[in-house]
C-alpha cells in the first residue's frame, strides 16, 4: 500500500487532503496539533508551539518505509499591520522577533527539513505537495497586510519550484476551483492521473 505523509491536515481544510488521499487506497499518518477524524488515519499528535528540530526528527525517524506522498498544510504568522507603527517596548519587540523566527521554523524551514531528513524514503516518484496562497502574488491586493505570512507562501512556492528538480512537486491556492475540488485533485494526483512538475493549482 502506498504511503501519504500529512502535515497539519487535522482541520477541515486538510481533511480534504486525508480524503483524496484514502480515496486513491494510501495508508495515512497526519502529524499536527489537531487529530484527522478521517477513520484509518495514523495520527501523531505535536504541540506546535514546542515543536523544534530535534523533536520533529525524533518524530521522523520513527518512519521507515517509503513515503510516496507528502502534504504540508501547516501554517504560522507572527505579524500585523500595526506590528509596524505601534511603539514597541524592548520586551514586546523581543518577543514578536522570537515569535517570527519561530513561524520562519515552521512555515518554511520545516518542510525543507523533513524532505531531506527523510531523503533515503523518497525517490523521483515521490509527489510533494504545499498549501500555498495567492499572496504568492505580490500584484494581489491585500498581499501587504499579511506580511509574514504572504512571504512564507513565496519562499514555500520557490521551495517547491527548487525541489521539483528531484520530486514531483506542486502547490495549490486554497481558493482553488478549476472544475474541480482540493479532494478530487489530490485524489487523481495519488492516483497518477495528474503528474505534477511544479505547478500551482
Amino acid at each position: 500500500m502506498k504511503q501519504a505523509l500529512l502535515i497539519g491536515c487535522g482541520n477541515e481544510r486538510g481533511s480534504k487532503i486525508v480524503l483524496g488521499c484514502k480515496k486513491a487506497g494510501y495508508s495515512i499518518t497526519n502529524i499536527g496539533a489537531g487529530q484527522s477524524t478521517v477513520p484509518g488515519v495514523n495520527n501523531i499528535i505535536i504541540d506546535w508551539h514546542n515543536l523544534g528540530i530535534e523533536s520533529l526528527y525524533k518524530i521522523l525517524k520513527q518512519i521507515d518505509h517509503h513515503v510516496d506522498f507528502i502534504f504540508f498544510n501547516q501554517n504560522s504568522s507572527s505579524l500585523a499591520e500595526i506590528d509596524f507603527s505601534k511603539t514597541k517596548g524592548t520586551l514586546d519587540n523581543w518577543g514578536l522577533i522570537k515569535g517570527w523566527s519561530k513561524s520562519y521554523w515552521l512555515s518554511c524551514q520545516l518542510p525543507y527539513f523533513l524532505i531531506h531528513t527523510l531523503g533515503a524514503y523518497l525517490d523521483k516518484n515521490s509527489t510533494i505537495g504545499w498549501m500555498l496562497s495567492g499572496f504568492i502574488d505580490v500584484k494581489k491586493v491585500g498581499v501587504e497586510h499579511h506580511p509574514d505570512y504572504s512571504g512564507y507562501k513565496f519562499t514555500n512556492y520557490l521551495i517547491m519550484k527548487n525541489f521539483n528538480r528531484k520530486f514531483k512537486c506542486f502547490g495549490i491556492n486554497p481558493s482553488f476551483n478549476d472544475n474541480k475540488d482540493i479532494e478530487t485533485l489530490v485524489k487523481d494526483i495519488c492516483l497518477g492521473e495528474i503528474v505534477c512538475n511544479g505547478d500551482f493549482f
